[in-house]
């Protein structure tokens, strides 16, 4: 019973962060912020596919540290739309490895993902500056990894289409279906796009060193009165996450019942003892079959120490995304290409987020052995 109401103690503070960062992501979205990150990285990168693409994912993958990697799933994944086809590149080459650094890059802050702002509570610390200490070794890894696993992957789409064009070299789309640049934007929308950047910049610094529901509470403020001063059309572009943050605290209750019925007791004691990577494979066949969230917060007891807990975190964040459901974040991946006109066969998902899952999460168990 105890374990049941320390983790509904918890739910406030989850859910106020998830409702916060939801906002500044959907005024970031309306603002145009990522949109317009899309052509800039594009422009950096000369059309120069490899270097723009490189570009884009380590971008990606601080997306996901600092924003969360819901907010990579979405907006993210249509920037890589953008990107792609303004470069006349496979969009598979851009989409798949934003998935993957999207759950497998969430291990740098608690803010990164909502399993680690429960898991502070484990750790030796509860500071974003002290979650990323224990945890930048394995974040690194199951960053570097997926990239490279991607490069090997998609290594013959940077080669040039015929022999007038350089080594892997693309000429940007001058006009395309989905360019939102052709007119130029009007003054008071360029002033709320930077307004919103500035905000969203500034709250990631923050939220190092300051509660992170309070830090994204007061940017989502302010990102909603910039947006309501200089572009108030854009307001009604902004939902309210209702429907993630009823199923998140459903979650929470349910998980809270059945520690507090017991019933989760005989599978806590048998990984009681167990070594930390049988955490991780439980952890990842949970979150495939259920879902990271529940997954977690039904192992959690079994996690005593920071390294169980990074090893539970490896199986529940960078293991999830085999199946759709496996987290949120695969979901609305899937949504935003469907809406952008981009199927995904499962077949071919569960082949290149199967293999590159599985070598990312040995690289990630064989670098915990190691530094802990």
């Amino acid at each position: 019973m105890h374990e049941a109401l320390d983790l509904l103690a918890r739910v406030p503070g989850v859910l106020a962060f998830l409702l916060a960062l939801t906002i500044v992501a959907e005024c970031c979205s309306a603002a145009g912020v990522f949109d317009d990150l899309a052509r800039r990285l594009v422009t950096v990168g000369r059309g120069h596919v490899p270097a723009t693409w490189l570009l884009f994912l380590l971008t990606t993958g601080v997306v996901t540290a600092l924003l969360g990697l819901d907010t990579t799933a979405v907006l993210m994944t249509s920037a890589a739309i953008v990107v792609a086809r303004r470069l006349r590149a496979p969009v598979a080459m851009f989409a798949f490895p934003t998935l993957w650094l999207a759950n497998m890059a969430s291990l740098w802050l608690p803010v990164s993902n909502l399993t680690n702002l429960l898991a502070r509570g484990h750790l030796d610390t509860t500071s974003s500056l002290g979650f990323l200490a224990l945890a930048w070794p394995v974040a690194l890894t199951t960053t570097l990894v997926p990239l490279l696993c991607a490069a090997v992957i998609w290594r013959p789409a940077f080669r040039p289409f015929d022999g007038h064009d350089r080594p892997g070299r693309r000429s940007p789309c001058t006009t395309a279906p989905d360019d939102t640049s052709a007119s130029a934007p009007l003054p008071q929308q360029r002033s709320a796009r930077r307004s919103v950047a500035v905000i969203t910049l500034l709250m990631c610094a923050a939220i190092l060193v300051v509660e992170p529901w309070m830090t994204a509470g007061v940017a989502a403020l302010c990102c909603v009165l910039a947006l309501a001063l200089l572009t108030p059309e854009r307001l009604r572009e902004i939902t309210l996450p209702w429907r993630s943050l009823l199923i998140t605290t459903a979650l929470f209750v349910a998980v809270a019942v059945l520690h507090g019925s017991g019933a989760l007791d005989p599978l806590v004691r048998t990984l009681d003892d167990a070594p930390a990577w049988a955490l991780t494979l439980s952890g990842a066949g949970l979150a495939n079959a259920t879902n990271n969230l529940p997954a977690y917060l039904a192992l959690e007891p079994a996690a005593h120490d920071a390294t169980r807990v990074l090893a539970l975190l490896i199986g529940v964040n960078v293991a999830s995304g085999l199946t759709w459901w496996g987290s949120v974040a695969t979901l609305l991946w899937r949504e935003r290409l469907r809406r952008e006109g981009v199927t995904v066969s499962w077949r071919r998902h569960l082949l290149l987020t199967g293999s590159t899952t599985f070598i990312t999460t040995a690289a990630a168990l064989a670098v915990l052995a190691l530094t802990r």
